[in-house]
């Protein structure tokens, strides 16, 4: 199957961490059509960030989806690259992920009409995070992220340390129920507008999962590419988590569930009263 794709990256002022996502785009065994950075509102400290790239890598179209920094924002801003964004096939990322050389191929290849794909998510500690912003850069050692160490059978079994085949035999082996995984989800286009996309009045805490929700009783089904797109988090402090809304998060996202609703109600269709 044909499609065009595109990587929506969500970003905020964090231009070390952006560096090496990108990179790690670039060295993409299948690379998309195009990247967009969603922005919620960066100051001109990711532009050296963004211009570099794009010398770099003048083959890979890199464009910009801004709006004004009016705190977290950032269902908005997605929404906005969205709308925007003229291609079929959409991954979502966070500034702070690495990927995994294989892991747009294989989503990609499992991109099925009605259906959502989340990667796997493995958390790195501070200490190799700083050392890898300091160094902007990183390796591979037998196919994992240099430097690290899993810490247990399950982080390991998401490294992909067997090759693909054998990988994606045991995602069809142990499916999991599986969330919308913002930091590395991907998804048809003409689903997400579907419902709308992201809710633009949920702050930080459960808007991934909220969409989620949201698609799921649209009858668009989820699936777990749980060992063959891995993707390794950055670590970082989160200054505007706030405990309350994220309480107040999980209860709307309950009451979704329950109720069936399928629509954003401050979604796409609303930008312009945003």
């Amino acid at each position: 199957m044909q499609f065009t794709s595109e990587v929506i990256i969500a970003t905020y002022n964090k231009p070390d961490y952006l560096r090496l996502c990108l990179q790690s785009i670039a060295e993409q065994s299948q690379r998309p059509s195009s990247i967009c950075l969603a922005d919620d509102g960066s100051d001109a400290r990711i532009d050296p960030v963004i211009e570099a790239f794009r010398a770099a890598h003048p083959d890979l179209p890199l464009r910009r989806s801004w709006h004004e920094d009016q705190g977290f924002r950032k269902s908005v801003a997605l929404n906005r690259a969205i709308a925007s964004s003229t291609c079929d096939y959409l991954v979502f990322l966070d500034d702070d992920v690495i990927l995994h050389p294989e892991a747009l191929a294989r989503h990609f290849s499992c991109a099925t009409r009605g259906r959502y794909l989340t990667g796997s998510l493995i958390r790195l500690d501070a200490d190799l995070t700083q050392r890898l912003l300091q160094a902007q850069s990183y390796g591979w050692a037998e196919g994992r992220l240099a430097g690290w160490t899993p810490k247990g059978r399950s982080q390991w079994l998401k490294s992909m340390p067997f090759p693909p085949g054998v990988m994606a035999l045991l995602d069809r082996l142990s499916p999991v129920a599986p969330n919308f995984q913002g930091a590395c989800a991907s998804v048809w286009r003409e689903d997400v507008l579907r419902v709308n996309g992201f809710e633009g009045n949920m702050s930080y805490g459960g808007l991934d999962k909220e969409i989620g929700v949201r698609l799921r009783n649209a009858g668009i089904r989820g699936r777990h590419v749980r060992y063959t797109a891995p993707a390794y988090h950055l670590d970082h402090g989160r200054s505007y988590a706030d405990q309350q809304v994220k309480s107040a998060n999980r209860a709307y996202i309950l009451a979704l569930r329950k109720s069936g609703e399928t629509r954003a109600v401050n979604g796409i269709a609303e930008l312009d009263a945003s």
